[in-house]
């Protein structure tokens, strides 16, 4: 079953680092730190080592 992650981090853009805080559905933390990596690294043109990731949570899920 996938869960909803919250992944937080910076990443290197031209004047420094810049704080990112990427919603991603996966089955488990590592999947969630892997597919935001992914997606970071393809939509803005990142190589691995120029995104740090702090902190990997799971999404409280709102039982209305």
């Amino acid at each position: 079953m996938e869960k909803s992650y919250v992944v937080k981090g910076k990443m290197r853009q031209l004047f420094g680092w810049v704080g990112f805080e990427k919603s991603v559905s996966a089955p488990n933390e590592a999947r969630a730190k892997e597919k935001a990596l992914s997606t970071l690294g393809g939509n803005h043109k990142l190589r691995r080592f120029q995104i740090k990731i702090e902190s990997v949570q799971e999404e409280p899920v709102n039982a209305e």
